[in-house]
């Protein structure tokens, strides 16, 4: 049985609720997410600055990367401009609090998507089990998300480890 506070289910929770097929990821990472999606044939844009994955998923995703399936780009959301069609889906998970102003970083990212936002990350109690983040950092930027989160009409859950906002975008 897979364990509820993990990043696999964080990634379920989130695969589960991805709309369309063409996907923004917010913090590339191990690429797990990125795997996750071209398996599920998305076309997605994966943003993060420090990119130290990038030469691995580039050799891995040669043919996906050349058909236009997958860009791998070294900016953060913050910086990210786009200057083509929004994204269906914008995911972050557990990576938003490596963003040093993670509330720009979620307004940036409805700006870029016409159907649903959608964030999984740590808390607090995570600190020193899942990952390597102070509790004060954790606790603090979860704390300013989830204010803004239902200011705006985020769903918000709690988990023992982790916690998720998903919102639907309306479309203008």
């Amino acid at each position: 049985m897979r364990d509820k506070n993990s990043l696999e289910s964080m990634l379920d929770y989130v695969i589960d609720n991805v709309r369309g097929d063409y996907i923004l990821d917010v913090g590339t990472g191990f690429g797990t997410v990125v795997k996750r999606l071209l398996r599920d044939n998305k076309k997605i844009v994966t943003l993060d600055p420090e990119g130290w994955t990038f030469p691995e998923l580039e050799e891995d995703f040669k043919n996906e990367i050349k058909n236009g399936k997958l860009q791998l780009d070294k900016k953060g959301i913050e910086a990210y401009s786009h200057n083509g069609k929004k994204f269906d889906t914008s995911i972050c998970i557990a990576a938003l609090h490596h963003v040093k102003d993670p509330v720009a970083g979620l307004k940036r990212m409805e700006d870029l998507t016409s159907s649903v936002v959608i964030i999984t990350d740590w808390n607090h109690k995570s600190a020193g089990k899942h990952n390597p983040h102070p509790e004060h950092d954790l606790r603090e930027k979860m704390n300013s998300l989830i204010e803004y989160g239902e200011k705006n009409g985020y769903e918000i859950s709690h988990h023992e480890y982790w916690y998720s906002m998903i919102k639907n975008i309306q479309q203008s």
